[in-house]
């Protein structure tokens, strides 16, 4: 096979790598976006339909220093009906998703560097 063949074969290999690596960052990122989005937005709760604030604006305070009983309520129900498991599996599967795709990115780029520069220092002995 001819050497620029070959070359061309081991850059694409490389620019597939790094895609890869970009398209599970991306993934990634997607679910931080999901988990953000559960914590910034407010909510309903299921029992006594009332209207919950975002838990990221929420004050805990409200939770025990309310003057009215049925607002000290509504804040006890806001609290207990948020579904946290599903935000939590979100940034469970994003640590992992992020790493390897970091690491795929990195791998790419870095071979076509190394390759480029040992091209480099072979055309300098010549």
């Amino acid at each position: 096979m001819h050497p620029l063949a070959l070359e061309q074969d081991f850059r694409m290999r490389s620019g597939r790598l790094q895609s890869w690596g970009v398209g599970v960052l991306v993934l990634a990122s997607l679910f931080w976006v999901y988990a953000a989005w559960q914590v910034v937005t407010p909510y309903d709760s299921t029992y006594n339909a009332v209207d919950c604030p975002a838990p990221a604006g929420s004050e805990p305070r409200d939770l025990y220093f309310d003057d009215s009983e049925y607002a000290h309520e509504s804040a006890l129900q806001c609290a207990s009906d948020r579904s946290w498991p599903k935000p939590l599996a979100a940034l469970v599967i994003s640590v992992p998703l992020s790493a390897v795709g970091t690491a795929l990115v990195t791998a790419g780029a870095v071979s076509v560097r190394l390759r480029r520069h040992d091209a480099e220092m072979q055309s300098a002995r010549s």
